[in-house]
């Protein structure tokens, strides 16, 4: 399995050493997610990480999709371990902040979608998926398109398309940096860096001052301009009376 992953360039182990505490490189699976909770026990350390050339079956929020050709998208789950629940509620949030950060060190200016997805042109190039595993495991589970799949809505974009030429290995490399960088700061001090987080939020979320409709879990559809994400990770939503969501799919809409 290594051997394919060095054909295409792959990061040596000892580079990814500087990153995670354990990287598994597979060429096929159904989903990192998944694989990385069935490989998970009591002894398995934080940032132990799960990339695969292929999925089959990948996870998105509700219940969707995230499919991946080989080698056109990365799938990398990694595993954090929080220690409150003030750092639980903004893991998402945090990671999405984190893939923004690499992906402008790579020239590409992309902003945040509440509470999961990544955008460059109003058009997905990142997905998130945060899974608990228990109260202090938790699977974060991020996908970044590199090339155009078959299956590629045209709400999506890939690197190759904004000019961006990267190996693989060394994008997963500097992703996983990046979650690492910003969990470092959410776990040490995590009311110093939820108000840093507000604050880069309020710059690059373009979900902010936009009219949005917001599908919550069960159906029911809310509409209304977002106005703030608070201290919760909360979307705060003007409809014309304001609330709070803790979890949506939303649509931005066009004026």
């Amino acid at each position: 399995m290594l051997d394919y992953w060095h054909i295409i360039g792959a990061m040596t182990l000892p580079a990814s050493k500087s990153v995670f505490s354990k990287l598994v490189q597979l060429e096929a699976v159904d989903s990192t997610n998944k694989e990385l909770r069935r490989r998970f026990d009591a002894n398995t350390p934080e940032f132990f990480a799960v990339t695969a050339l292929q999925q089959t079956a990948g996870l998105g929020r509700l219940g969707r999709t995230w499919v991946t050709e080989s080698a056109k998208s990365m799938a990398l789950s990694i595993l954090l371990k929080p220690d409150s629940q003030r750092q639980v509620e903004w893991i998402t949030i945090m990671t999405g902040l984190a893939v923004r950060s690499a992906l402008y060190d790579l020239g590409v200016s992309a902003t945040i979608k509440w509470p999961n997805d990544v955008l460059v042109e109003e058009k997905k190039v990142s997905g998130i998926l945060a899974e608990m595993i228990d109260a202090n495991a938790v699977i974060i589970g991020i996908g970044l398109n590199l090339e155009i799949q078959d299956a590629t809505p045209e709400t999506a974009i890939s690197l190759t398309e904004l000019g961006v030429e990267i190996a693989l290995p060394e994008l997963i490399e500097r992703i996983g940096q990046s979650v690492k960088s910003y969990w470092t700061r959410l776990f040490e001090n995590p009311e110093l860096e939820i108000q840093q987080l507000q604050g880069e939020l309020r710059k690059h979320c373009s979900t902010l001052g936009t009219k949005v409709r917001a599908e919550l879990p069960g159906g029911k559809n809310v509409y209304g301009t977002a106005i703030a994400i608070d201290a919760e990770g909360k979307l705060v939503l003007e409809t014309p009376e304001t609330v709070s969501l803790a979890a949506a799919d939303v649509w931005h809409l066009r004026n």
